[in-house]
């Protein structure tokens, strides 16, 4: 048996609990003395044993008690016994040594003064002889309680500390991360948001600035400049995640219509040059905020990879099914675009991995052909209309 397990043992034997054991554990010693050990064993030499084993399997419960009444067995046992109570001698030891492993102060001196009366009153023997017995009968069973009553107090004190240095561990990484994230918010905010404010700000500016600019040009500004308003929103939300983790579930919420939402992310793709044909059924719309959000970053993770790697004149398939338990995402392009195939070492890739396998899913970007395959499957719960 390892260490914990004999730990576990040792601490139930002194619960509630282990009172069945107890009982076991003193009975058939008992048993086996009445047996073996004597000859001449009579019914209220049995009664006497049973008895005093059933109370000192209770000691548990009520210590004091069952010190007392096995001390009074054992002078049942010399007084009115045939065999010689040595049955009851045991358990009076043992529930001795029980009360003063779980007790201090007075009890346990009343009662090893209660069975140390028990010795002197033994009908045989000279008073000296009984004076000694009752001495060494009783304070054995005081050293050996004291003894584990030390052990006991010890093992709890290093329970105590070791849960206590747990929680200051606890308690000292989380103040380093939230540190961490405040100085990450921090850069966040300093340079990325500085910079995408500035660029949308300019982007503004020009729009204004060329009213009579080719449409195409204006239309290009104007996603320009909803894009960069839209980054700068998901920025500040990004940045108050990371000072108050507690507004997750609140900042990051999945869009009120999926299945329109990533249809929008396939039409702006269309204005960089890329074909994508959709199949998304509406059911999407009824899966989990998560999992939703998971199925829409990993529509806009890789769209945006088929735009940047494979190039206009690329044509794509997106297709998001949904059935009792999961929901499938597919997008893969004919990379016949003029740009370069990926590699598929992205930290985009590694962050849409992460993605769905915190959610329980499988995900796989692969070569497929000449172009490239992202294949995702998450597991949710869809609501019974």
């Amino acid at each position: 048996m390892d260490s914990g397990g004999g730990t576990r043992l040792f601490a139930s034997w002194f619960e509630v609990r282990g009172i069945p054991l107890r009982l076991l554990v003193l009975l058939v010693p008992a048993t086996g003395c009445l047996f073996l050990l004597t000859s001449t064993a009579a019914g209220i030499d049995w009664a006497i044993a049973l008895s005093a084993v059933v109370v000192a399997a209770a000691g548990v419960r009520w210590p004091f008690i069952a010190a007392l009444l096995t001390s009074g067995l054992l002078l049942l046992g010399f007084e009115f016994g045939d065999s010689g109570p040595i049955v009851a001698k045991v358990a009076a030891g043992f529930a001795l040594t029980e009360l003063a492993a779980r007790r201090e102060g007075r009890e346990i001196y009343v009662a090893a003064a209660a069975l140390g009366l028990a010795y002197l009153l033994h009908p045989t023997g000279e008073f000296a002889a009984n004076g000694y017995r009752a001495v060494v009968m009783a304070g054995a069973p005081l050293l050996l309680g004291g003894l584990l009553r030390t052990i006991r107090g010890s093992a709890e004190r290093a329970q105590r500390q070791t849960l206590e240095l747990a929680e200051r561990r606890d308690i000292e990484v989380a103040a380093a991360r939230a540190l961490e994230r405040t100085a990450i918010a921090r850069e966040l905010h300093d340079l990325i948001a500085h910079h995408v404010s500035s660029t949308v700000l300019r982007v503004g500016v020009a729009r204004h600035a060329l009213p009579d600019a080719p449409p195409p040009l204006l239309e290009v500004l104007d996603e320009i400049h909803a894009s960069g308003r839209e980054t700068l929103r998901d920025l500040r939300r990004l940045v108050s995640i990371l000072r108050d983790p507690a507004m997750t579930e609140d900042a990051f919420i999945a869009p009120a219509d999926l299945p329109a939402a990533v249809l929008a992310v396939a039409e702006r793709a269309g204005q960089l040059g890329v074909t994508v044909d959709c199949e998304v059924e509406e059911s999407i719309g009824e899966i989990d905020a998560m999992s939703a959000l998971t199925l829409l970053r990993l529509t806009q993770e890789g769209i945006a990879n088929v735009a940047e790697h494979a190039g206009p004149g690329t044509t794509a398939r997106l297709r998001i099914t949904v059935n009792s338990d999961h929901a499938a995402f597919l997008l893969c392009d004919n990379g016949s675009g003029a740009g370069q195939p990926a590699s598929g070492n992205g930290l985009g890739l590694v962050g849409l991995r992460e993605r769905v396998e915190l959610l329980g899913g499988e995900f796989a970007a692969r070569s497929h052909g000449p172009g490239w395959q992202l294949t995702a499957t998450l597991p949710i719960g869809v609501p019974v209309p």
